[in-house]
């Protein structure tokens, strides 16, 4: 191979994908707001919301780039990210279909709550660990210090297992916060074994004055209902030594919650999917619950479904039904099309139903009608119309582009119609207390008859508007178009509701409560 066929190559390269390299790069650093973004979520749902995140403005290019020149189109495209609060506005958006931060807050809420073991391969390691800073695991038991041991083994442990992952890239790209954890670490050992030993002292002497048997805590409370001077004073320094152990207690916890969430984006860093995280995070001692398969994996599922759908519906009517245009072109939106309708709007309809009060019935039951109609909305204006417009450009290149797109508007009605549908039927109250099966039948049959109505609402808008897409239908007869168009719109719609509408109910109905969060910003990596 000649140096130059390899430059010939380079060339067209960068003639063709040059530019729209430019743009994704740009963007792909746009949405890093914080150091160490990917270690904030799991590869798939990293990758999912990049992908969201970026592909409005690479649709957005394409359509600058039949009318300008590539390097205008460039500019113009990064350009738009100086628009005013709608660009981090759907940044911020992104960020929360890929779970950024809340799935890193949220394993470590987790693992706040859930039991933890030391190994017993990690128990010789530890005791020299602590061993050097004066602190032996049997002592100070007298010192009602359960509650400061345990905590102090827990810590000491999280740091055993990231001293041993030291090599790996997140550590060194993290090197900085795992530096000040390491200091306020080993600032709490000795602070300890100092405050633990003074409590020893201050409850030894007071026993020892009282003549109380070692250990007899009943005893050495009953002290406190004198009221002689020398009791009181008694009572004065056992109040300090138990206000010592309070404050060590909230110093540890502090900096378990800053050293839990270093933990988790250390695990989720090292991993590509939950399931190996949690594993790993298992491996250091906690025990986690075994999780539910997560929503990107049902959002999956019922684009998979649409897809082979369309796929069938093209393959069984191909013969019968000639599309106008460009028929790759036209294959190609109706596979794109209808995969997006569920990747778009369970997602969108999903997070708003679970965060957000006004996606829900009201406490006098009342449906959110405004939610219910405007959420479709947000896809067809951001996600929807770029796409379709793009479709219409390439589907009809001989015909003027104006007209086309302007007269394809209605089609609209189908991403903004799925998306009331949805928002309608995930309601909490949805059919009240009927069985299992009579809720889904319903699901289906409200989906598969609201498919047909828009079908047949797009029929009446075509005898006005003369839609380019919708040629296929002239020439039509009523028993082909009942067959080819009414019967796979509702039976679509009718699987859509029958086996998925309800599992989204159920997901969207959980509600989970956000906590503030308990790190500092160094700590954090903002």
């Amino acid at each position: 191979m000649s140096l130059n066929y390899v430059i010939d190559l380079l060339n067209k390269f960068f003639d063709t994908g040059g530019a729209p390299l430019i743009v994704a790069l740009f963007f792909w650093f746009r949405f890093h707001t914080l150091k160490g973004t990917r270690s904030f979520t799991t590869w798939p749902l990293f990758a999912f919301g990049v992908a969201v995140f970026i592909t409005p403005f690479m649709l957005l290019y394409w359509l600058l780039a039949h009318k300008l020149w590539p390097l205008a189109a460039v500019w113009l495209t990064i350009l738009t990210w100086l628009i005013p609060v709608v660009p981090a506005l759907w940044r911020g958006f992104c960020h929360q279909l890929a779970g950024i931060p809340a799935s890193a807050h949220g394993l470590r809420d987790a693992l706040a709550k859930s039991p933890f073991d030391v190994r017993p391969d990690d128990m010789p390691s530890l005791q020299r660990k602590l061993a050097r800073v004066g602190y032996q695991i049997d002592d100070f038991r007298a010192v009602q210090s359960t509650a400061i041991q345990s905590r102090l083994l827990k810590i000491s442990a999280l740091m055993l297992h990231l001293d041993r992952w030291a090599g790996e890239r997140f550590m060194k790209r993290n090197s900085e916060i795992y530096a000040e954890l390491l200091a306020a670490y080993d600032a709490l050992c000795f602070r300890t074994v100092r405050v633990l030993r003074s409590s020893a002292e201050i409850y030894g002497a007071i026993m020892e004055d009282n003549e109380i048997e070692p250990d007899n805590w009943e005893a050495l409370d009953s002290l406190s209902t004198r009221h002689s001077t020398v009791s009181q004073l008694q009572l004065a320094a056992q109040t300090a030594a138990g206000c010592m152990l309070e404050d060590l207690r909230k110093d540890m916890d502090s900096l378990l919650s800053n050293l839990l969430l270093f933990v988790v984006r250390a695990a989720l860093a090292g991993e590509w999917t939950l399931a190996r995280s949690k594993r790993r995070l298992g491996a250091i001692g906690f025990t986690l619950a075994s999780s539910s398969p997560g929503f990107l994996k049902f959002v999956a599922g019922v684009a998979a479904f649409a897809f082979c759908w369309a796929l069938l519906w093209l393959v069984f009517s191909g013969r019968f039904i000639h599309q106008p245009g460009d028929q790759s072109v036209a294959s190609l939106r109706a596979l794109v099309v209808t995969t997006l309708y569920p990747v778009v709007n369970f997602p969108l309809i999903y997070h708003f139903k679970q965060r957000y009060a006004f996606a829900n019935e009201n406490i006098f039951g009342r449906l959110p009608m405004g939610f219910i109609l405007s959420i479709g909305l947000a896809g067809v204006i951001f996600i929807f119309l770029p796409v379709q417009v793009l479709f219409d450009l390439y589907q009809f290149p001989k015909e003027p582009s104006s007209e086309v797109v302007l007269y394809d508007l209605p089609l609209l009605i189908f991403p903004w119609g799925f998306a009331a549908m949805t928002a309608l039927l995930v309601q909490d109250s949805t059919w009240g207390r009927r069985s299992r099966q009579t809720r889904q039948v319903r699901d289906g049959l409200v989906f598969g008859g609201g498919m047909v109505v828009m079908l047949v609402l797009l029929m009446v808008t075509y005898q006005v508007v003369p839609m380019p897409v919708m040629k296929l239908v002239d020439g039509m007869s009523a028993s082909m178009f009942f067959s080819s168009m009414v019967v796979p719109s509702f039976l679509f719609g009718f699987i859509i509701g029958y086996l998925m509408i309800g599992r989204l109910r159920e997901a969207a109905a959980r509600s989970p409560v956000w906590k503030p969060d308990l790190v500092t910003p160094s700590l954090a990596g903002a």
